[in-house]
C-alpha cells in the first residue's frame, strides 16, 4: 500500500476528515472503474514497465469490488474498454480520505503524490486489455 503524503501536498479535493466525500468527476480528474481482479493485475503491468500507476481508489467490500483510476480530465468521454465504466463530467466518485490506505472496505491502493496524480489513458488502456485478457481470457 502507499505511504501516507504530508497534509501541506494534499490535492485540494482530497477529503480531509476520516470519512469518505462524493466528488464530481470531470472537474480535476476523470475515473475509469474496474473489476478488481482485473485492476490489480493492470496496475502490476504498468509498474513492470516503470512507468506510474497515479492514482487509484480501491472499494473492495460488497460482491463486486472494483478499482477507480484517476486519469486527465476529458479522458472519459473518448474511452472505449470493455468491462470497464469511465465516469466524468456529470458523475460522482466516493473519494476516500488520505487516512485510508488499506481496506477493508473503501480505500487508496495508490495515494494521490500531488493534485494531478492521474495516469495516462493510453497507457491504462494497454494494461487493462492485457490484465482483461490475462484473468477472463479473449472476449
Amino acid at each position: 500500500m502507499s505511504d501516507a503524503i504530508p497534509t501541506t501536498r494534499l490535492p485540494r479535493w482530497m477529503p480531509l476528515g476520516s470519512e469518505p466525500e462524493l466528488c464530481p468527476a470531470g472537474t480535476w480528474w476523470d475515473a475509469i472503474r474496474a473489476p478488481e481482479h482485473v485492476g490489480r493485475r493492470a496496475v502490476e503491468l504498468i509498474e513492470e514497465q516503470g512507468l506510474p500507476v497515479g492514482s487509484v481508489v480501491l472499494d473492495d467490500g460488497g460482491r463486486e469490488p472494483r478499482m477507480y483510476f484517476l486519469t486527465p480530465v476529458g479522458t472519459a468521454e473518448r474511452w472505449e474498454e470493455q468491462g470497464t465504466v469511465a465516469l466524468g463530467p456529470s458523475c460522482h466518485v466516493l473519494v476516500p480520505s488520505a487516512k485510508r490506505t488499506s481496506g477493508p472496505g473503501l480505500h487508496w491502493h495508490r495515494l494521490p503524490t500531488g493534485p494531478r496524480a492521474v495516469i495516462s489513458p493510453d497507457g491504462l488502456h494497454r494494461a487493462l486489455i492485457k490484465a482483461r485478457r490475462e484473468r477472463e481470457g479473449p472476449h
